[in-house]
C-alpha cells in the first residue's frame, strides 16, 4: 500500500512541475501582453484576435513540419474547398495550404496545368501574376489562380532542394477545364501477352469504385500480367490505398500499419479481393509518388515482389488528421507514421527502385515515346 501510495505522490509531482513548466513556458507571452495593454500608444488598433491567429500559425510553423499548420477559418475552408473532387474543374488543379507568407501546393495532379509546369509538392508560390500572397487568405489566393479555362496565370515559385539551397523562379500556367478520371486503364498486347496497363492519377474517393468498374470490364480477358502507373501519384487517402493493394494480395497478409504516440499501433490486412494474386506486376514510381501511393508500392513490393522501376519515391511516411475548433479554426497536423509490412518506413528516405532508369524527356515530347513505360513491358519478356 506504501508503494501505491508513493506512486500517486510522484504522479503529483509531476503533474505539479509539468504545470509550472508550462506556466513558465508561456510568462513572457503573458507579460508582451500586459506591456502592449498598458504602454502601447495606439493601442485601440490592435486586434487581439488577429495577434492571437498570428501567434498560433507561427507557433504551429516552428515545428518545422511542412504538413502541419494551423488555419484560421477563411484559410480552413479554402484548404478544405481545394479538397473537393471535382472531375470537371477549371483552375491549375493542385491541393494547397497557406503557410505564413506563401501558399504551399500539397499535390499535383497528373496531367494538370500544374504538372505540365513541373509544379512539385512542397513548392511555395509567393506570388500571383502582379500581387504578393503574403497577406491574403487561402480562399483569396486561389481564387486568383482559378478562372476561366484558356487563359494563363503567373506564378512565382519558391523551391528549396534542400535546407540550404533555395530557388526562385516564375511559371506561366494556361489554365484548363479537366475532366480526368482518378483511373485509366487498356490492355497492352506484348508478345502475344495481355498486359493489362493501369494509371492511378490520385488515390481519392471514387479511386476504388473506378477501380472495380474498370476489373468488371476487364474479367473477360485473359491477363498475364500488370502495368501499375503510379508516377505523380501524390497518393491521399490511406483506407483506399488499402483497398486497392486488396486486389493484388492475400487475405490476411499485411498492407501497412499505423504508429502513434499515445494510442496503441494499428494494421491493416488485405480485404483479399482474389483478383490478380500472383499475377506478374510491374510498378511504375518516381519521386512524385507519394503517400498513399508510397503504401500501394512498399506493400506490393514486399507481400507478392512486385517489380519497382525509375526512382526513389516522394518519402511521405506520415498521415495527417483535421481538427476542426469552434470558430471554425482548423489544426491540420501529422497524427502517425506507417510503416510496411517489413516494417520499414520510408519518411524523409522514400522507396527504393528494383530497376533505375532515367526518364528520357526529349523522347517523350519529340517522339511520344515513354521509355519507362517500355522497360516496364520488356520485363514480361524475361
Amino acid at each position: 500500500m506504501k508503494f501505491w501510495w508513493f506512486e500517486i505522490v510522484s504522479d503529483m509531482i509531476k503533474v505539479e512541475n509539468n504545470i509550472e513548466e508550462n506556466v513558465n513556458k508561456y510568462e513572457r507571452f503573458e507579460l508582451v501582453d500586459n506591456i502592449l495593454n498598458q504602454w502601447y500608444y495606439e493601442y485601440e488598433k490592435i486586434d487581439e484576435t488577429d495577434m492571437i491567429n498570428e501567434a498560433l500559425k507561427s507557433y504551429v510553423d516552428g515545428i518545422g513540419d511542412p504538413y502541419t499548420v494551423y488555419m484560421d477559418a477563411e484559410q480552413s475552408s479554402g484548404f478544405e474547398k481545394s479538397l473537393e473532387w471535382e472531375e470537371d474543374f477549371e483552375w491549375i488543379w493542385a491541393i494547397v495550404t497557406k503557410k505564413d507568407y506563401y501558399v504551399q501546393i500539397e499535390e499535383v495532379l497528373k496531367e494538370s496545368p500544374a504538372f505540365k509546369a513541373w509544379l512539385k509538392p512542397l513548392d511555395r508560390v509567393i506570388k500571383i501574376d502582379s500581387g504578393f500572397v503574403d497577406s491574403e487568405t487561402l480562399e483569396e489566393a486561389t481564387e486568383r489562380m482559378k478562372w476561366p479555362a484558356g487563359t494563363k496565370v503567373k506564378l512565382f515559385i519558391e523551391r528549396y532542394s534542400n535546407e540550404d539551397t533555395k530557388e526562385i523562379f516564375e511559371k506561366e500556367i494556361l489554365r484548363e477545364k479537366i475532366n480526368i478520371p482518378s483511373v485509366q486503364t487498356k490492355i497492352l498486347e506484348i508478345w502475344e501477352k495481355k498486359i493489362w496497363y493501369i494509371e492511378i492519377f490520385l488515390i481519392w474517393e471514387e479511386t476504388e469504385n473506378l477501380f472495380k468498374k474498370e476489373i468488371q470490364e476487364l474479367s473477360k480477358n485473359n491477363l498475364n500480367g500488370i502495368i501499375l502507373d503510379l508516377r505523380w501519384n501524390g497518393g491521399w487517402l490511406m483506407p483506399i490505398a488499402v483497398e486497392i493493394v486488396s486486389h493484388f494480395v492475400n487475405k490476411w497478409d499485411l498492407v501497412v500499419s499505423a504508429k502513434y504516440k499515445w494510442y496503441e499501433d494499428e494494421k491493416y490486412y488485405s480485404k483479399w479481393y482474389w483478383d490478380f494474386q500472383w499475377m506478374k506486376t510491374v510498378v511504375l514510381i518516381d519521386g512524385m509518388t507519394a503517400s498513399a501511393g508510397e503504401i500501394i508500392a512498399m506493400a506490393l513490393q514486399e507481400q507478392i515482389w512486385a517489380t519497382l522501376l525509375w526512382t526513389t519515391t516522394f518519402w511521405k511516411g506520415t498521415i495527417q488528421t483535421l481538427n476542426e475548433f469552434e470558430n471554425w479554426d482548423s489544426l491540420k497536423y501529422t497524427i502517425w507514421k506507417w510503416f510496411a509490412p517489413s516494417d520499414k518506413n520510408i519518411d524523409k528516405i522514400g522507396v527504393s527502385p528494383d530497376i533505375i532508369i532515367e526518364f528520357d524527356v526529349d523522347n517523350y515530347v519529340d517522339n511520344n515515346i515513354d521509355n519507362q513505360l517500355e522497360e516496364a513491358k520488356n520485363q514480361f519478356n524475361l
